[in-house]
């Protein structure tokens, strides 16, 4: 096997091209890698299943970014280059340049086209995978052409003189497929013009085609013209041929739509000879033929001069020939127009998706917005100059701010300055009529129209030939300023699709003025509102003497203030003594030690919690402290501990504390009625329990108050995201949504809490059974309560009656305090006793709390018996 191995080896090298050939037709992308890769290359994308089929990687294609770039060399093996870096930046550059060089590719027709295709798609969508996810690179796939098209290879002018006296049916056959797939005008042209004098026997000839309106007519242009047959294509040295409608020959034969045939062109009167006199070519027998297409519309005009053959005049057979030709170059011209059509929309579209990019990249600053906006313009238009000027907010007709580019680009830059056109400064009567009037002004021959200040190209050395001025407008339609261009490159005036594609501009220059105007007056909000918080910070916080005033007190044991008790007396402490408490509460629960808190962090952080609570009659620092007290009784002697965590047992306990922070003596309900700043800023609902969230975030970011700094990051997300659950809980609407499952839970014996929806609602329900503990406090702390929650009700009620012109609910009506008695009794049957009946039936520790529950329904249940007992006595009188 290895004698056979090493002859077959000898042969191979004897062989080359054998060996070559053999590759080429059986290595697959795989072998072909392995080698690259033994040799230090890099390996190729898979383009196709096997090289050797329908695989081009010439120049022309688009290769990979890569440090070394191979390439098939002429010897039919591979080569390799180097290469740039395979960086961001440049792997940005190389998929821009690559989409706009196949943004029209053309492709040899192929039985096996459309896998070439899906392969060429999956190529492109891996060369855009490759690419960082940013805007540009999505703005990019988004624009870029779906458009392939089919190309044919044109067989030089001597094969088609050779087919035409060979066989002439081919011969037409093959002009007529030269220009059949053929979408570039000036392709086409040049294609047309050596075919017309090929079939003819033409020694030159032009083609010009309609185009645009000039002075309200269509034009005949060229741009290849006066052509040698069998000579290279050689275009018009000075720039685009244009012909006057009507005027000449060819414009006489794109009016009428009549043919002219001319024995001696030189003695007809409508034919000029500028042309000629420049070339010095004498022009003799001539054949001009309109060009139709399929609605027999004229679309351009074919001249031919000087036949060459027979007698030199073009006979009736060569008006045929021509006529049954320009059929299908009419044809053609047709569908290359509306192609070149497509391709100018195309290139609109694209700018503007790249404006509307620009539009929301850049909105810090106006001067760059508007900036980037006139660049794009001035590109997309061709324009000599494009400015904007913006309207002075103290006058009426004048200009404070002024951007200008101009033309011609130096030094690959246009010039542009802001706030320094001094010509413009000058006065602009155009832009001041358009800034009063709204309307668009264009301006087709600025030294004929008397709005034109010609002092301005004095000053500035320009020659001003057209204008096109818009008013720049907000988003409110409020005109802000005005945008001009001025002299497109070509020298013609601005027309309709100018106007068209200068009005989307100008909007988009508005809108990025404006967004940049709403950025500004945000950004000073945001600084204003940093400055408010700074200042309230400094006047809510707790002065240092007060900390270490309370940091430096003997902290009395919880049984002394019989804090583990859940029938605590509310007012059995003076404000300092409940910051003594609360700090003892925290010791005893363990947060400190295990949560490593820092004690002066914690005093400093409760001395400005309760700084921060109003002075209102209820929702106050008492009242807070009442409920953080609950929850640690609960805690103590509930059983509520052993199912939770310390970041729980923390969170609960900081939302107890925090939980009415700034609360205004008014619900939910008042400040949707009322449509306040805090309805405004947090929506209708939870509006107050969002607002006390936020107020506790606000102070826990304050300087020095951070209590939780010590956790790790995980623990602090965690413990804050419990801390807004707590807080928000507190809420009766959301406690009405979810008590059904907790009850539900309970009723079925469920004595587990651990699973996360579980616990959530378990929290949720001891948080409520805090917050109204008030109703299970002995007779005596309940009745105080009581008169507190209704004093502020009744606050409320005068200010919906005052302020607001309406009429209060019952239990907020001043003039119906005699009901107090029925509302607690309303308020303890569909809030409090279901609740409690429910913590009871799972844990019984709860029992006294539903106990006290029921001796002050009876004795809020006796006093209502007393009221309709008196009330029937003064209606009957006995």
């Amino acid at each position: 096997m290895a004698h056979t191995s090493a002859s077959v080896e000898d042969w191979l090298d004897a062989n080359p091209d054998v060996m070559a050939d053999y590759f080429l037709r059986k290595a697959d992308i795989g072998l072909v890698n392995r080698w690259l890769t033994q040799h230090g290359l890099n390996a190729l994308p898979e383009m196709s299943p096997v090289i050797g089929k329908h695989v081009s990687l010439s120049a022309d294609s688009s290769a990979p970014s890569s440090p070394v770039d191979t390439r098939f060399g002429e010897s039919g093996f591979f080569e390799s280059r180097h290469h740039r870096s395979n960086s961001k930046k440049y792997l940005r550059q190389d998929f821009a340049r690559s989409k706009m060089k196949n943004m029209f590719r053309t492709y040899e027709p192929t039985p096996d086209s459309s896998a070439e295709s899906r392969r060429s798609s999956l190529k492109e969508m891996r060369q855009f995978r490759s690419l960082p996810p940013t805007s540009v690179n999505m703005l990019s796939l988004l624009i870029q052409s779906k458009v392939r098209l089919p190309r044919y290879p044109s067989k030089d002018i001597d094969h088609k003189r050779e087919l035409r006296y060979t066989n002439e049916r081919a011969f037409f056959l093959e002009i007529v497929k030269d220009i059949s797939n053929d979408l570039d005008l000036k392709s086409l042209s040049s294609k047309m013009v050596a075919n017309m004098c090929c079939l003819t026997d033409a020694d030159k000839a032009s083609l010009f085609l309609v185009e645009g309106r000039h002075g309200g007519r269509p034009s005949l242009v060229s741009k290849i013209f006066d052509v040698h047959a069998g000579t290279s294509i050689l275009p018009s040295t000075s720039g685009d041929t244009r012909i006057p409608w009507g005027q000449g020959i060819i414009g006489h034969v794109a009016q009428t739509g009549e043919m002219v045939s001319l024995r001696n062109a030189m003695e007809d009167p409508r034919y000029n000879d500028e042309i000629a006199q420049m070339t010095g070519y004498k022009v003799e027998s001539l054949l001009c033929h309109p060009i139709r297409n399929a609605e027999d519309e004229i679309v351009g005009v074919a001249q031919l001069l000087n036949k060459t053959t027979g007698d030199g005049f073009f006979n009736q057979d060569d008006e045929t020939l021509l006529a049954t030709y320009l059929t299908f170059c009419g044809i053609a011209i047709y569908n290359a127009q509306l192609f070149d059509a497509y391709s100018k929309e195309y290139e609109r579209n694209k700018a503007l998706l790249e404006v509307v990019h620009d539009l929301f990249e850049e909105q810090t600053s106006v001067e760059n917005a508007v900036l980037k906006i006139m660049q794009r313009a001035q590109t997309l238009l061709k324009v000599e100059r494009c400015s904007v000027l913006l309207r002075d907010s103290t006058s009426e007709m004048c200009f404070n701010k002024i951007f200008d580019l101009s033309f011609p680009i130096k030094n690959g830059h246009s010039h542009n300055s802001a706030d320094s056109c001094h010509d413009l400064k000058l006065g602009n009567k155009i832009a001041e009529l358009v800034l009063i009037t709204g309307e668009t002004i264009n301006i087709t021959d600025a030294s004929q129209d008397p709005r034109f200040d010609s002092e301005l190209d004095r000053v500035s050395g320009m020659h001003t030939r057209s204008i096109l001025c818009k008013p720049v407008r907000k988003r409110d339609a409020q005109i802000i300023g005005v945008a001009q261009v001025v002299n497109k490159v070509d020298g013609q005036p601005f027309d309709d699709y100018d106007d068209q594609l200068f009005e989307a501009f100008v909007i988009f220059c508005g809108l990025g003025i404006n967004n940049c105007q709403l950025y500004e007056e945000v950004s000073l909000s945001a600084a204003r509102q940093a400055v408010a918080l700074e200042v309230l910070s400094y006047h809510t916080s707790a002065p240092s003497d007060e900390v270490s005033k309370i940091k430096s007190q003997r902290i009395p044991e919880a049984y002394e203030w019989r804090l583990p008790e859940l029938n605590f007396n509310d007012f059995s402490l003076d404000r300092d003594q409940m910051m003594l408490a609360a700090a003892r509460i925290f010791y005893d629960l363990g947060l400190i030690r295990k949560l490593r808190l820092d004690y002066e962090t914690l005093c400093r952080w409760l001395l400005t919690v309760r700084r921060n609570y109003r002075n209102v009659a209820y929702h106050n620092w008492r009242h807070a402290f009442n409920v953080c007290q609950v929850m640690f009784a609960t805690m103590m002697k509930c059983n509520t501990r052993r199912h939770l965590t310390d970041n729980e047992v923390l969170a609960l306990i900081v939302g107890c504390l925090c939980h009415d922070l700034d609360h205004r003596g008014t619900n939910n309900a008042f400040q949707h009625k009322s449509s306040s700043a805090l309805c405004q800023l947090y929506g209708t609902k939870a509006t107050l329990e969002h607002h006390h969230f936020n107020h506790a975030i606000m102070i826990l970011n304050s300087e020095g108050h951070n209590l939780l700094a010590n956790l790790g990051s995980e623990d602090y997300a965690d413990v804050i995201n419990l801390l807004k659950q707590a807080i928000l809980a507190t809420d009766l609407s959301i406690h009405i949504q979810i008590r059904q499952k907790f009850f539900a839970m309970v009723d079925a014996g469920q004595r587990s809490w651990d699973d996360r929806e579980s616990k959530e609602i378990y929290r949720s329900m001891l948080m409520t059974a805090c917050d109204i503990a008030a109703i299970t406090k002995p007779w005596d702390v309940q009745r105080r309560a009581a008169d507190l929650v209704v004093t502020e009700f009744f606050d409320q009620g005068d200010k919906e009656k005052n302020e607001l012109k309406l009429q209060p609910q019952a239990c907020m009506d001043r003039e119906k305090q005699d009901e107090v008695a029925s509302l607690q009794l309303a308020w303890i049957d569909g809030i409090c006793l279901p609740l409690y009946k429910a913590l009871s039936k799972m844990e019984c520790s709860f029992r006294p709390m539903l106990e006290g529950v029921l001796n002050n329904r009876a004795r809020w249940e006796h006093m209502d018996a007393e009221r309709l007992s008196k009330h029937a006595i003064l209606e009957t009188g006995v």
